[in-house]
């Protein structure tokens, strides 16, 4: 995972991009000064999942999709670009506190924060190979 070395990540934004960038870095080797910047722009969706016949929400489903950007620090030249998407849930029943709502959502938003940084690390290193395949 050589490449990761010559990449390091942009600035988070958000706390989302944070969280995202966090997942990368416990993944792969990136530098804190490469000659490549990835750059990340996700964005949330939330749908309800099971709303009960009192009308109240149980079920949540986030959606993260996440753009991203490899580009050359000196000639701002987009080396690879791509989008990539996770989908979780987490339950918020009645019984539950506000306080464990947060914590399931938190949770949640971790989980695919992981799982997005894990397919971007991939499609990331599938695209270098093709690189030296040519």
């Amino acid at each position: 995972m050589e490449i990761f070395k010559d990449i390091d990540i942009q600035k988070d934004q958000n706390s989302l991009a944070y969280l995202i960038k966090e997942a990368l870095e416990e993944k792969a080797p990136f530098a804190e000064s490469g000659q490549n910047t990835l750059q990340i722009e996700p964005s949330i969706k939330n749908s309800y999942g099971v709303i009960t016949k009192e009308n109240e929400i149980t079920r949540y489903s986030v959606t993260l999709d996440v753009e991203y950007r490899l580009y050359n620090k000196k000639t701002k030249k987009v080396v690879f670009k791509n989008k990539v998407s996770a989908t979780s849930d987490y339950s918020a029943a009645v019984t539950f506190t506000g306080f464990a709502t947060e914590i399931a959502r938190k949770d949640t938003y971790e989980r695919l924060a992981n799982t997005v940084a894990e397919k971007m690390i991939t499609e990331i290193l599938i695209s270098n190979l093709s690189e030296y395949a040519r």
